[in-house]
């Protein structure tokens, strides 16, 4: 197994991509302040390639308080997944891009190889939490579908 210090380095890379090597990475199931945005994407897009009720769960626990208020609760939120980001369920990959920043949010570009082969782009976009179990965590306020071009790319 990578180490969590080598892990974000070889995503960013796009030399990590396998669906178990992305699972091993990705074991968090809940906000916590050693987790990184990188960290939380990662855990997340695990939760989807499981393609369970349980992984969406595991995505949901990541979402922040304001996200869970326009998409929670949890049934909601999987149905919503199910129906409209369903390329992200039982995915084979995903290629993380650099972050970005501005002064309220973290972005990190995600290229996902869908599990019919078809490759789709998104950005989560992050802030930092005070919860009363997880000081300053990372939480996923949104996630955008770009569209397929190269401008895209760049973020």
């Amino acid at each position: 197994m990578l180490s969590r210090a080598l892990a974000p380095a070889l995503l960013i890379l796009g030399l990590v991509t396998a669906p178990s090597a992305l699972a091993q990475l990705s074991a968090a199931t809940g906000p916590d302040p050693e987790l990184s945005p990188s960290d939380v994407v990662r855990a997340q897009l695990a939760g989807f390639q499981a393609d369970s009720d349980a992984g969406i769960a595991q995505a949901f626990a990541f979402a922040s308080p304001r996200n869970r208020s326009v998409t929670g609760p949890v049934q909601r939120f999987t149905d919503m997944i199910r129906a409209g980001y369903g390329e992200l369920l039982g995915h084979r990959s995903a290629d993380l891009a650099e972050l970005r920043q501005d002064e309220a949010h973290t972005y990190q570009g995600v290229e996902i190889t869908a599990a019919d082969g078809r490759t789709h782009l998104y950005v989560f976009i992050l802030s930092r939490y005070e919860l009363p179990n997880c000081s300053n965590c990372w939480m996923t306020d949104g996630v955008a579908k770009r569209p397929a071009n190269p401008d895209a790319q760049s973020l």
